[in-house]
């Protein structure tokens, strides 16, 4: 096979090679990784997993690539179409052969496409006619507050609001304190002047306290005088009925119902008016559309922070806005590289907060990023060193979150307090069942009860305290706080109730976590194991968290065992193995003795055995292998058993121990059947075909491995099932079927990939590696090798090949039969490969 036909038609390089292109339209020369991203709206980071091959961009995404690249001419002008659709069926191949449920990539939308080009026009006649309007602007009465410092960012946000503005005639800025919504408002607005020629007004609504001064408001800033015969609304309603102006109405939470039921007023008078409002929460009239302003985009988890290169760093929004304002704080300040990713650690800390980053900025000048950083582990107690002349509210992070706090009512500030103890995001039904007053509590204003949470928690979002994640298709809400807000509310919760109600709250959120483990842990072994993993995955913060607080508090240890003996799974197949040993001896070793009633205790000692096997600890996993089975034969709990002592045999086998294995895996074969359990029964015969492999009875060991195969079938484990596919790949081989046994390795690859742990998938890179090394397909062979050693080495497990006296031998052959410079040529290429690359190699052949 040649080296040049295999990446023939990869996404990768039909991406990298249509955005390199020279652009036929507007002043940019070419577009950049950076301009993609923003056109897509996703992180730079991600434009370059897909260029590099690491992943595949979605049905939307790819849309959204398509669309950027028309619009710059980046298709060949002859036929884009074709071009369109290549482009398309190369992702849609690509992402068909990795998908292991058979999940179809839709075709191509020819329409689709097609309406891009009147779309276009459209656009085009739009910015005509606003072109038209500027002469018109020349006598407009622009009152807008001059900005002492260049605006950052947003620049998909002031697209989205300027073009509601030209529908709407009521648009809202809404979201948190220091988020950003009145620079943002004020930046909208100094685009539109041309638009409005009878002026452009900002109302400062955070300088008054009382809905009777609004009036008084209004005629000042519009410089109005009122004849005592009408109200100040009326006087101000006569003068705007005919105008076309722009009033933004900034700082409005406070007086809400006054300042909406105003808004409403003067826009029934007033067609031509249009408001621009900022709040922390919505009017909620008719007529208003409102924009939830997210803070500004920063860096994600810290591993794929340390990998960002300069010019990744500075397309995020924090960032640029962060090096903006250290400009002016300290002019010296020259960042390097590793100053930028301190500066992205820093942004990612404060979750993109305007406010939040310029009062770190403000700190400069006596700490270093490096100790800044460290000290935001406080948010509140760091970011205090704000502007005199700014509003006193924002001032200080901490003064922006009570000013907001102060506006809720005793109910809502219960709540949010309570909320604190959510870590990474909660539902609906998780308030509900943890943030509820305990029974028995004395009925007074203030106590929360389930029928109050819906309208509470809608507060709360309203009020841009909490905000909201809307999953595909609304299958599912989940509510957030940003860590300032959490650490305030939490601040909160420790000043306003005592050690018992903390411990009561606390108590509630870890019992809410093990009844969902309870509820997940069977899906494990079925058809819903990728649902399974995701709902763990979605609430493994609040997990962790309660891990935490059990092992802090010894009254609680039983919870943290509870909890650990239904995730080891999830380590196992997340590739967290360092991490899920770490808390599986924490409280196994604080239990001392196991109780032998406990079946927590039991399966935990079995997970910690799975773990340390994996890692090559054989001491270690024998001696917790070897308790785990005495405690499930005492508790005779069969299906804990069979699973027990399946796992003693794998050991025996690794160990070379033939005879120990043979009686264990015969056992753990009677139990399952015993107890009637059919996937049990499939990882055992499983376990029997391995055995026979190492006694080289590759027939015998052919009819144990397919009968596991179709047991996991019939429960609908299609993932479980490629360990079965890797033995019987390794069967095949030694029988002399080299096609035959590609084609198993190929479905254990293509059934595994929903593990994230690549020591799984690397195992299947490793056979087809071997079986290409039989066909004497060298090339291909050693690039596997090389991606397969580099998967084990990625993760903490043990860095050894499944079959070590097979590898060793292509190994030694490889090297004494290609050159060593093709040979390192050959590994390194293949250890490069990202692991989605390196698959799809694979599969591929």
């Amino acid at each position: 096979m040649e080296e040049g036909k295999l990446s023939k038609d990869w996404p990768h390089e039909w991406i990298k090679k249509i955005r390199s292109r020279p652009i036929r339209r507007g002043s940019a020369k070419r577009m950049r990784q950076i301009d993609l991203a923003k056109r897509v709206g996703v992180d730079p980071r991600t434009v370059q997993q897909w260029e590099n091959g690491d992943r595949l961009p979605s049905v939307g995404n790819l849309k959204l690539i398509i669309q950027a690249f028309w619009e710059d001419g980046l298709f060949l002008e002859i036929n884009p179409s074709q071009e369109a659709e290549q482009l398309w069926l190369a992702v849609k191949r690509f992402s068909e052969a990795r998908s292991a449920t058979g999940r179809e990539f839709p075709d191509f939308d020819a329409a689709w496409f097609a309406m891009l080009a009147v779309t276009e026009v459209m656009e085009t006649n739009f910015t005509r006619e606003v072109k038209t309007t500027s002469s018109a602007s020349v006598s407009a009465t622009i009152h807008l507050p001059r900005l002492t410092s260049h605006f950052v960012g947003r620049n998909q946000a002031k697209v989205d609001i300027m073009e509601r503005l030209r529908i709407h005639s009521l648009v809202s800025i809404v979201g948190s304190g220091g988020i950003g919504k009145t620079s943002l408002a004020a930046e909208v607005a100094s685009s539109l002047i041309d638009v409005y020629p009878d002026g452009v007004w900002m109302f400062e609504f955070g300088v008054i306290h009382e809905s009777h001064d609004l009036g008084q408001l209004l005629l000042a800033t519009l410089g109005i005088q009122n004849q005592a015969s009408q109200t100040d609304l009326q006087a101000v309603m006569d003068r705007i009925a005919d105008r076309k102006m722009l009033f933004i109405f900034d700082n409005c939470e406070h007086l809400i119902d006054a300042i909406a039921a105003t808004a409403e007023s003067l826009l029934s008078v007033a067609p031509e008016l249009t408001i621009l409002a900022t709040s922390r929460e919505p009017f909620n009239i008719t007529g208003e559309w409102v924009y939830r302003i997210p803070p500004l985009s920063y860096p994600g988890d810290d591993r794929s922070l340390q990998e960002l290169n300069e010019e990744e760093l500075l397309a995020f929004e924090a960032v640029q806005l962060f090096l903006e304002r250290a400009r002016i704080a300290v002019p010296q300040f020259q960042p390097t590289l590793a100053a930028l990713k301190r500066v992205g650690a820093i942004c990612k800390k404060v979750e993109g907060i305007p406010l939040a980053i310029e009062l770190a900025v403000a700190r400069m000048n006596m700490l270093t990023l490096e100790q800044i950083e460290e000290r935001l582990a406080s948010l509140l107690s760091l970011l205090t060193a704000g502007k005199r002349t700014a509003a006193p509210r924002h001032q200080t992070l901490r003064s922006t979150i009570d000013w907001s706090y102060n506006l809720l009512s005793g109910k809502e500030r219960l709540l949010l307090r309570r909320l604190s103890v959510f870590a990474g995001g909660f539902t609906l039904e998780a308030a509900e069942d943890v943030c509820i007053c305990e029974p028995g509590m004395p009925d007074h204003e203030d106590r929360i009860i389930r029928e109050d949470m819906l309208d509470l928690l809608s507060g709360l979002v309203n009020k841009s305290l909490v905000s909201t994640e809307i999953g595909e298709d609304y299958g599912m809400i989940r509510y957030f706080m940003l860590q300032a807000i959490k650490e305030y509310a939490g601040e909160k919760l420790r000043e306003d109730s005592n050690e018992r109600k903390q411990y009561a709250l606390s108590e509630r959120h870890a019992q809410f976590y093990i009844q969902c483990l309870v509820r997940e842990e069977p899906k494990f072994r079925t058809r819903d194991r990728e649902a399974c993993i995701e709902a763990v995955r979605r609430d493994y913060t609040n997990l962790r968290s309660a891990l935490q607080w059990s092992y802090a508090n010894p009254q609680a240890h039983s919870y943290g065992l509870h909890m650990v003996s239904k995730l080891y799974w999830f380590w196992l197949h997340e590739g967290r193995l360092t991490e899920g040993l770490f808390w599986l001896e924490r409280f196994l070793d604080s239990s001392n003795d196991v109780n032998p009633a406990v079946l927590n205790g039991a399966k935990a000692l079995h997970g910690q055995a799975v773990i340390q096997f994996i890692q090559g600890n054989m001491e270690g996993a024998m001696n917790a292998a070897t308790r785990s089975v005495e405690l499930a034969r005492h508790l005779q709990e069969e299906s804990l058993l069979a699973s027990c002592l399946r796992l003693s045999a794998f050991l025996h086998i690794k160990m070379q121990h033939i005879e120990e294995a043979e009686t264990l895996v015969e056992q753990s074969i009677d139990t399952a059947r015993s107890a009637e359990d059919s996937w049990n029964l499939a990882s055992s015969l499983h376990a029997y075909g391995r055995l026979r492999l190492e006694q080289q009875n590759y027939d015998e060991a052919t009819v144990f491995l397919k009968e596991s195969v179709q047991l996991f079938e019939s429960v609908h484990d299609q993932w479980e099932v490629s360990g079965p596919y890797e033995c019987l790949g390794y069967a095949a081989l030694k029988l002399g079927d080299v096609e035959l046994s590609i084609a198993y390795f190929k479905k254990s690859i293509v059934t595994s990939q929903i593990y994230s742990g690549s020591w799984v998938l690397s195992r299947g890179l490793e056979g087809i590696g071997l079986a290409l090394y039989a066909k004497n397909a060298l090339f291909e062979a050693t690039v596997l090798l090389g991606a397969a050693a580099k998967g084990r080495q990625n993760f903490d497990a043990e860095n050894k090949p499944n079959f070590p006296a097979e590898y060793e031998e292509a190994i030694f052959a490889l090297q004494h039969t290609v050159s060593d410079l093709e040979f390192r040529e050959w590994w390194t290429k293949g250890r490069d490969m990202p692991q989605a690359q390196a698959l799809a190699y694979a599969l591929e052949i």
